[in-house]
């Protein structure tokens, strides 16, 4: 049997006080904006040759690059999202040997990321192993699977924390430091390093040479700045000579609605700035045009997330039914704490969960 899920606010939990709810979601456009990037397969391989040794990148076939879901689903019945998974086959090798490639974007100094990646791995390990051995033991199996199952082994996976925030990343990259250990039996310890990627401490000689990557580099560094309106200049005029190409402009407009919507310490007049300034030096005219489109596009997530709330709310009083239903009706604190929930993926989750769970005990722990 795999090993329980650790607890994981970030993906289990919705806070109740304004302040942190709010930060939370910002957590979550944050994580979006990111992943969406590094889930294009041209940056991912730009990325881990940026991020590789040599000798690593030689053995990899990068051209074979695929992204891997990522999701895994323990004996619990509860989903474990892995942020950004690749699967890249070896070169000259057969076509089943392959490398994963982990990613856990983090914002803050998690002491207990690691552990999340150590879990993920286990998990990753046994979905292989599973598949493997049911493809085997298959009532049409072929030799070679099952040939294939004698000599399996369990795949390389090589962690990376992708960390952006307003600090460095100062916690733990290495299992043994979580780990009480004896004087004399450290080496039957298990033990797991991880590579990490600061965006945060990089200076601008560190930052890839290829283009639409150094933009993400730099935008995810003045997502934390206090001097938006300088760093919004630096990305402008980093791409202004290939504005030519419609794929230039959509990495501006792109950088500019994230930033002004998730900056921390975004003020709309940091856009009135970026706006005349590169107006009065001639480079390029910004029609309001952009704008529009900016107010436009929000105007429609604050719709959509209108809906969803409708949605959200139909569905947590229907796992306040079922429950009710197949156990007993749920306490006024667990009531208020499944109405608060507006991720729909959750929601559903938690439904099928409601449907099996043995107590209102064992359900109250999924929402922790």
């Amino acid at each position: 049997m795999p090993p329980k899920t650790p607890h994981k606010q970030s993906r289990l939990e919705q806070p109740s006080d304004q302040n942190t709810l709010e930060e939370f979601k910002k957590k979550y456009q944050h994580d979006a904006f990111c992943k969406d990037k590094l889930c294009d397969v041209r940056k991912a391989r730009m990325l881990l040759r940026h991020v590789l040794k040599p000798e690593v990148l030689k053995l990899l076939d990068l051209k074979n690059l695929k992204i891997d879901s990522g999701t895994f689903v323990n004996e619990e019945l509860k989903r474990l999202y892995a942020d950004v998974l690749y699967r890249i086959p070896l070169k000259n090798s057969h076509r089943s040997v392959v490398v994963f490639i982990l990613i856990e974007l983090k914002t803050d100094n998690d002491k207990w990321t690691i552990l999340q990646l150590v879990m993920y791995i286990v998990h990753l390990w046994y979905r292989e192993f599973k598949a493997v051995e049911s493809a085997a033991h298959a009532e049409n199996a072929d030799e070679e699977a099952k040939e294939r199952f004698k000599t399996f082994l369990l795949p390389m996976v090589i962690p990376i924390i992708f960390h952006y925030g307003e600090n460095q990343f100062t916690a733990p990259t290495e299992l043994n430091e979580l780990v009480q250990t004896l004087e004399g039996m450290e080496e039957f310890t298990l033990d797991m390093r991880s590579i990490l990627l600061d965006i945060t401490t990089l200076i601008p000689q560190d930052f890839p040479e290829d283009l639409e990557l150094r933009v993400l580099f730099m935008v995810l560094q003045t997502v934390f700045s206090n001097n938006v309106s300088e760093r919004l200049l630096e990305i402008f005029r980093k791409l202004q000579p290939t504005f030519h190409s419609a794929e230039s402009q959509q990495i501006w407009r792109e950088a500019v609605y994230y930033l002004t919507t998730s900056a921390k310490n975004f003020k709309y007049q940091d856009f009135i700035n970026v706006t005349n300034q590169i107006e009065q030096e001639g480079v390029f005219t910004m029609s309001t045009s952009l704008l529009d489109e900016l107010v436009a596009k929000r105007k429609e997530e604050l719709i959509a997330k209108g809906k969803d709330e409708g949605k959200a709310e139909g569905k947590a009083e229907m796992i306040i039914r079922i429950l009710s239903h197949r156990l007993k009706s749920p306490s006024n604190r667990l009531q208020k704490k499944i109405c608060s929930i507006q991720d729909i993926v959750k929601l559903n989750e938690l439904t099928d969960f409601a449907l099996t769970c043995v107590s209102l005990d064992e359900f109250a722990t999924a929402l922790k």
